[in-house]
């Protein structure tokens, strides 16, 4: 009885806390009271697709403490059906969905970081998953990307080694992939996005680094047949260990955001159509921000940003100008503790865009559903 009025004060301590921002401006939160779920051990990674065909998002956690996958089915109505458990290799830790066997069915691929290789799950029509192969990837996969790097109509996959490799493996079509093919990226490689940079119609790659100097991030443009050209370094970002693509100003063209989490700060690349980026000056951020979804929560039909901040216990939105700048100061609330991975989607199917977020040491995932104000498009 007494864990059960602690926890109603501690809910409704945070509903008046999520009500107001900090400070002068008094802005109001546009999510409600969160809603939690629980997950594996050290969970680290979120993904919210749509895996069964019915057009509601669901979520996929990698644990790395008990190997585990965890798929939640959504319902459409902003909950979720019970957790469907998969066992995984070592240390999962991060995945990505595409549909790798041509069925229409989203498929699953899961860095197993201590396994070094990478798990294909495949999506079955019955809204189950088959683990179908395993790709030997290198020491130590920590991120992973999809694109058809070699415009073959297939699915490939980008992975980045821990230490100082780009791993290319080329998709058959049936869920099977080539040995991978590797490129030499220094500067210890933590995360990675893939699209057109420079505007010639092949995927290109970028790739945050997070070694203590590191401060650049790594342009591989791609020739269209699979294959990328020597790396271009930007100078811009320190220590950084997620990245992140959208167009921020407008004009059709994919801006890069960065975090730096030991800085404090989010860094902006703004590109132009020759691939070259122009490095903003660094936006402070709060304790430690680890991820970073764009999206409208301000009700402007400007683009914002909503940051999870890992030693501050809280969720920043910085509210967007419409041309790749943002106000200052930003609104902080509050959230668990050690906020990591974060998705954005429309778990109610109310035309807003909806959090979720990993609290790491709760083993918890966060959902916190949009107040009702102006629609916003899903991107």
């Amino acid at each position: 009885m007494l864990f059960k009025v602690r926890h109603f004060f501690y809910f409704f301590a945070l509903f008046l806390i999520l009500s107001c921002s900090p400070g002068e401006n008094n802005k109001p939160s546009p999510f409600g009271l969160p809603v939690t779920y629980p997950v594996g051990e050290k969970p680290v990674g979120l993904v919210a697709e749509d895996m069964n065909k019915d057009g509601y998002p669901d979520l996929l956690i990698p644990n790395t403490g008990n190997n585990t996958l965890y798929f939640y089915e959504g319902n459409g109505d902003g909950t979720f059906k019970k957790a469907v458990v998969m066992k995984t290799g070592r240390e999962p830790m991060a995945l990505t969905v595409a549909d790798f066997d041509g069925d229409g069915l989203p498929d699953i691929a899961l860095c197993n970081y201590g396994d070094n290789n990478i798990s294909i799950i495949l999506g079955q029509k019955d809204g189950l998953f088959k683990v179908s192969n395993k790709v030997k990837t290198g020491r130590l996969p920590i991120a992973i990307e999809t694109s058809d790097f070699n415009g073959d109509g297939s699915i490939d996959l980008a992975v980045t080694l821990r230490f100082n490799k780009l791993m290319i493996f080329l998709g058959v079509g049936d869920g099977t992939f080539k040995t991978g093919e590797a490129y030499k990226a220094t500067g210890t490689p933590a995360d990675l996005v893939a699209g057109d940079f420079n505007n010639d119609k092949h995927p290109d790659i970028a790739i945050a680094s997070n070694a203590i100097k590191a401060n650049y991030i790594k342009l591989f443009y791609g020739n269209g047949d699979g294959t990328f050209k020597n790396p271009k370094k930007i100078l811009g970002a320190k220590q950084s260990n997620y990245i992140a693509q959208y167009d921020l100003n407008n004009d059709a063209i994919q801006d890069l955001i960065l975090t730096n989490p030991l800085a404090d700060s989010i860094t902006l690349f703004i590109g132009n159509k020759e691939g070259d980026f122009i490095v903003q000056p660094d936006v402070a951020g709060e304790k430690g921000p680890q991820y970073v979804v764009a999206g409208e929560f301000t009700g402007d039909n400007a683009i914002d940003l909503v940051v999870t901040n890992r030693r501050d216990n809280s969720i920043s939105i910085l509210e967007g100008r419409g041309n790749g700048s943002f106000i200052f100061p930003h609104y902080n609330y509050p959230v668990g503790p050690d906020p990591r991975a974060m998705a954005a989607a429309d778990f109610n199917n109310d035309g807003l865009t909806d959090i979720a977020l990993i609290l790491h040491q709760r083993k918890l995932v966060e959902i916190l559903m949009r107040s009702h104000g102006t629609p916003d498009p899903i991107d």
